[in-house]
């Protein structure tokens, strides 16, 4: 096991306990550990403090489950919020997210609509001006 972070450190032992210092991931990212592919191994085999080559040491991380959330606000969640990710399936699941939400619609904001104030143009001039 490697050593926890300086910073929540009791938190992060205990997503570790709860994951049996595991990730956790079962296939969100797209790698090969998806129970729909071929592979069919249902969790990422990545533990923590394992050796793997081409990467290094696997050092998990408590991140929250739900990807919107941002890191900063991940520390004042319990534990029960959170989930370990090795830092592969970690930034997979990041980038899709962050690819989904690009192909969103922008949302409307009805605090600040301006359809309410919209005047009717008194001419046909000003309404050229307006269009420009």
């Amino acid at each position: 096991m490697t050593r926890p972070p300086l910073v929540g450190a009791a938190l992060w032992n205990t997503v570790m306990r709860n994951a049996e210092d595991r990730c956790e991931c079962r296939g969100v990212c797209g790698s090969k550990h998806d129970p729909e592919r071929r592979g069919r191994q249902m969790r990422c085999p990545h533990e923590n403090g394992m050796l793997v080559s081409k990467i290094g040491e696997i050092k998990l991380i408590a991140v929250p489950r739900d990807p919107s959330v941002d890191f900063t606000t991940a520390a004042s969640l319990p534990a029960s919020r959170l989930i370990a990710l090795c830092p592969a399936c970690d930034g997979a699941v990041r980038r899709i997210f962050k690819r989904a939400e690009k192909r969103m619609p922008p949302q409307e904001n009805g605090l600040f609509d301006s359809a309410p104030y919209y005047v009717d143009p008194a001419s046909k001039r000003q309404a050229d001006v307006g269009a420009a």
